[in-house]
Protein backbone atom coordinates (compact mmCIF):
# COMPACT_ATOMS: atom_id res chain seq x y z
CA UNK A 1 0.00 0.00 0.00
CA UNK A 2 1.09 3.56 -0.74
CA UNK A 3 1.03 5.99 2.20
CA UNK A 4 1.95 9.66 2.46
CA UNK A 5 4.09 10.99 5.27
CA UNK A 6 5.71 13.97 6.89
CA UNK A 7 8.32 12.70 9.33
CA UNK A 8 9.96 15.95 10.42
CA UNK A 9 7.57 18.29 12.23
CA UNK A 10 8.39 20.59 15.13
CA UNK A 11 5.98 21.40 17.94
CA UNK A 12 5.97 24.38 20.29
CA UNK A 13 8.56 22.51 22.38
CA UNK A 14 11.17 23.48 19.77
CA UNK A 15 12.45 27.03 20.37
CA UNK A 16 12.25 27.94 16.68
CA UNK A 17 8.67 26.71 16.14
CA UNK A 18 5.70 29.01 15.70
CA UNK A 19 3.26 29.29 18.60
CA UNK A 20 0.57 27.60 16.49
CA UNK A 21 2.55 24.35 16.33
CA UNK A 22 0.54 22.72 19.10
CA UNK A 23 -0.23 18.99 19.03
CA UNK A 24 -3.89 19.43 18.09
CA UNK A 25 -3.06 21.88 15.32
CA UNK A 26 -0.41 19.55 13.94
CA UNK A 27 -2.75 16.56 13.83
CA UNK A 28 -5.60 18.59 12.38
CA UNK A 29 -3.41 20.00 9.61
CA UNK A 30 -1.89 16.62 8.82
CA UNK A 31 -5.37 15.15 8.55
CA UNK A 32 -6.58 18.00 6.33
CA UNK A 33 -3.60 17.49 4.04
CA UNK A 34 -4.37 13.81 3.65
CA UNK A 35 -1.27 12.42 5.35
CA UNK A 36 -1.19 8.86 6.65
CA UNK A 37 2.01 8.95 8.73
CA UNK A 38 3.52 11.75 10.80
CA UNK A 39 6.24 12.20 13.37
CA UNK A 40 6.82 15.12 15.73
CA UNK A 41 10.58 15.57 15.96
CA UNK A 42 11.47 18.36 18.35
CA UNK A 43 15.04 19.43 18.98
CA UNK A 44 16.81 17.09 21.43
CA UNK A 45 13.70 16.38 23.51
CA UNK A 46 10.72 14.03 23.38
CA UNK A 47 8.66 15.59 26.16
CA UNK A 48 5.64 16.41 23.96
CA UNK A 49 5.28 12.93 22.49
CA UNK A 50 3.14 11.31 25.15
CA UNK A 51 0.37 13.83 24.46
CA UNK A 52 0.84 13.35 20.72
CA UNK A 53 0.56 9.59 21.05
CA UNK A 54 -2.67 9.94 23.02
CA UNK A 55 -4.05 12.33 20.40
CA UNK A 56 -3.19 9.95 17.59
CA UNK A 57 -5.88 7.53 18.82
CA UNK A 58 -8.48 10.01 17.55
CA UNK A 59 -7.02 10.24 14.03
CA UNK A 60 -6.88 7.82 11.14
CA UNK A 61 -3.11 8.07 10.80
CA UNK A 62 0.05 6.47 12.12
CA UNK A 63 2.06 8.46 14.64
CA UNK A 64 5.72 7.50 15.00
CA UNK A 65 7.57 8.84 18.07
CA UNK A 66 10.62 10.80 16.95
CA UNK A 67 13.23 13.43 17.76
CA UNK A 68 15.75 15.59 15.92
CA UNK A 69 19.10 15.26 17.64
CA UNK A 70 21.98 17.68 17.13
CA UNK A 71 25.22 15.85 17.84
CA UNK A 72 28.49 17.32 19.08
CA UNK A 73 29.78 17.55 15.49
CA UNK A 74 26.98 20.10 14.88
CA UNK A 75 24.74 18.22 12.48
CA UNK A 76 21.23 16.84 12.86
CA UNK A 77 19.89 13.32 12.76
CA UNK A 78 16.30 12.13 13.00
CA UNK A 79 15.53 9.19 15.25
CA UNK A 80 12.28 7.19 15.23
CA UNK A 81 11.13 4.71 17.86
CA UNK A 82 8.73 1.80 17.92
CA UNK A 83 7.17 2.73 21.23
CA UNK A 84 6.46 5.77 23.35
CA UNK A 85 8.04 3.92 26.29
CA UNK A 86 11.39 3.73 24.50
CA UNK A 87 11.09 7.35 23.37
CA UNK A 88 10.56 8.61 26.91
CA UNK A 89 13.46 6.53 28.23
CA UNK A 90 15.76 8.00 25.58
CA UNK A 91 14.49 11.47 26.47
CA UNK A 92 15.83 10.99 30.00
CA UNK A 93 19.18 9.88 28.61
CA UNK A 94 19.45 12.86 26.24
CA UNK A 95 18.67 15.18 29.14
CA UNK A 96 22.08 14.48 30.62
CA UNK A 97 23.84 15.77 27.47
CA UNK A 98 21.93 19.05 27.07
CA UNK A 99 23.78 22.37 27.19
CA UNK A 100 22.39 24.11 30.27
CA UNK A 101 22.18 27.51 28.58
CA UNK A 102 18.88 29.24 29.57
CA UNK A 103 16.36 29.79 26.82
CA UNK A 104 14.46 33.03 26.21
CA UNK A 105 11.35 33.15 28.46
CA UNK A 106 8.09 32.04 26.86
CA UNK A 107 9.62 29.53 24.46
CA UNK A 108 9.82 25.72 24.45
CA UNK A 109 6.30 25.07 25.65
CA UNK A 110 4.95 21.71 26.79
CA UNK A 111 1.19 21.38 26.43
CA UNK A 112 -1.54 19.07 27.65
CA UNK A 113 -4.10 17.24 25.53
CA UNK A 114 -6.13 20.48 25.11
CA UNK A 115 -3.05 22.43 23.92
CA UNK A 116 -2.93 24.38 27.17
CA UNK A 117 0.64 25.19 28.23
CA UNK A 118 1.56 23.29 31.37
CA UNK A 119 5.30 24.03 31.52
CA UNK A 120 8.33 25.48 29.75
CA UNK A 121 11.60 23.66 29.20
CA UNK A 122 14.29 26.00 30.61
CA UNK A 123 17.42 25.11 28.59
CA UNK A 124 18.15 25.88 24.95
CA UNK A 125 17.16 22.74 23.04
CA UNK A 126 18.51 23.74 19.63
CA UNK A 127 22.15 23.72 20.76
CA UNK A 128 24.28 20.64 20.00
CA UNK A 129 24.33 17.97 22.66
CA UNK A 130 27.56 16.99 24.34
CA UNK A 131 27.25 13.69 22.49
CA UNK A 132 29.05 12.61 19.32
CA UNK A 133 27.43 10.62 16.52
CA UNK A 134 29.47 7.58 17.55
CA UNK A 135 28.34 7.95 21.17
CA UNK A 136 24.73 8.46 20.09
CA UNK A 137 24.72 5.26 18.04
CA UNK A 138 26.02 3.37 21.08
CA UNK A 139 23.50 5.04 23.43
CA UNK A 140 20.59 4.00 21.19
CA UNK A 141 21.70 0.38 20.84
CA UNK A 142 19.29 -1.06 23.47
CA UNK A 143 16.28 0.58 21.80
CA UNK A 144 14.68 -0.43 18.49
CA UNK A 145 15.12 2.69 16.38
CA UNK A 146 15.68 4.13 12.90
CA UNK A 147 18.37 6.78 12.51
CA UNK A 148 18.32 9.15 9.53
CA UNK A 149 20.66 11.95 8.46
CA UNK A 150 18.47 15.08 8.52
CA UNK A 151 18.17 17.62 5.65
CA UNK A 152 21.46 16.49 4.16
CA UNK A 153 21.20 19.05 1.33
CA UNK A 154 20.97 22.11 3.57
CA UNK A 155 23.87 24.57 3.75
CA UNK A 156 24.33 24.16 7.51
CA UNK A 157 24.02 21.44 10.16
CA UNK A 158 24.56 18.83 7.49
CA UNK A 159 26.06 15.44 8.13
CA UNK A 160 27.07 14.92 4.51
CA UNK A 161 30.74 14.64 5.50
CA UNK A 162 29.95 11.74 7.84
CA UNK A 163 27.60 9.55 5.79
CA UNK A 164 30.32 7.15 4.65
CA UNK A 165 32.15 7.03 7.96
CA UNK A 166 28.93 6.43 9.91
CA UNK A 167 26.30 4.85 7.62
CA UNK A 168 22.81 5.24 9.10
CA UNK A 169 19.42 3.88 8.01
CA UNK A 170 18.60 6.60 5.52
CA UNK A 171 18.93 10.21 4.43
CA UNK A 172 16.38 13.04 4.49
CA UNK A 173 16.40 15.75 1.82
CA UNK A 174 14.83 19.20 1.79
CA UNK A 175 14.68 19.11 -2.01
CA UNK A 176 12.75 16.05 -3.22
CA UNK A 177 14.66 16.12 -6.52
CA UNK A 178 17.77 15.06 -4.60
CA UNK A 179 16.28 11.78 -3.40
CA UNK A 180 18.35 8.82 -4.61
CA UNK A 181 16.84 5.53 -3.39
CA UNK A 182 14.08 3.98 -1.31
CA UNK A 183 15.86 4.94 1.90
CA UNK A 184 15.76 8.63 0.99
CA UNK A 185 13.04 10.68 2.66
CA UNK A 186 11.53 14.06 1.86
CA UNK A 187 9.91 15.82 4.82
CA UNK A 188 8.99 19.39 5.63
CA UNK A 189 11.03 20.25 8.73
CA UNK A 190 7.88 22.24 9.50
CA UNK A 191 8.18 25.05 12.03
CA UNK A 192 4.93 26.68 10.90
CA UNK A 193 1.59 24.94 10.56
CA UNK A 194 1.21 25.67 6.84
CA UNK A 195 4.61 24.07 6.13
CA UNK A 196 3.35 20.56 6.85
CA UNK A 197 3.46 18.66 3.57
CA UNK A 198 0.60 18.04 1.19
CA UNK A 199 0.46 14.47 -0.10
CA UNK A 200 2.39 14.15 -3.36
CA UNK A 201 4.50 11.53 -5.12
CA UNK A 202 7.54 13.02 -3.37
CA UNK A 203 6.47 12.07 0.15
CA UNK A 204 4.99 8.63 -0.35
CA UNK A 205 6.17 5.30 0.96
CA UNK A 206 5.10 1.76 0.19
CA UNK A 207 4.45 -0.34 3.29
CA UNK A 208 2.84 -3.72 3.87
CA UNK A 209 0.42 -2.07 6.31
CA UNK A 210 -0.07 1.18 8.18
CA UNK A 211 1.81 0.07 11.28
CA UNK A 212 5.03 1.02 13.02
CA UNK A 213 6.23 -2.58 12.54
CA UNK A 214 5.81 -2.28 8.77
CA UNK A 215 7.62 1.07 8.84
CA UNK A 216 10.57 -0.52 10.65
CA UNK A 217 10.62 -3.48 8.24
CA UNK A 218 10.84 -1.03 5.34
CA UNK A 219 14.16 0.14 6.77
CA UNK A 220 15.23 -3.49 7.28
CA UNK A 221 14.51 -3.49 11.00
CA UNK A 222 12.39 -6.25 12.57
Amino acid sequence: MIYHYDLHIHSVLSPCADCLMTPNNIFNMASLKGLNIISVTDHNALKQLEVCMTLSDSYDLLFIPGVEITVKENFDVLCYFKSIKDALEVDLLLETYIDKKPVEPGLQMITDIQDDVISFYPYQLSNPLNLSIKELVKLLTPYPHILIYAHIDKAFRTGKYFIYQYPLDGIEYKNPNNKKDKYSLYSSDAHQITDILEKTKDNQIELEALTVEAFFRYFKHD
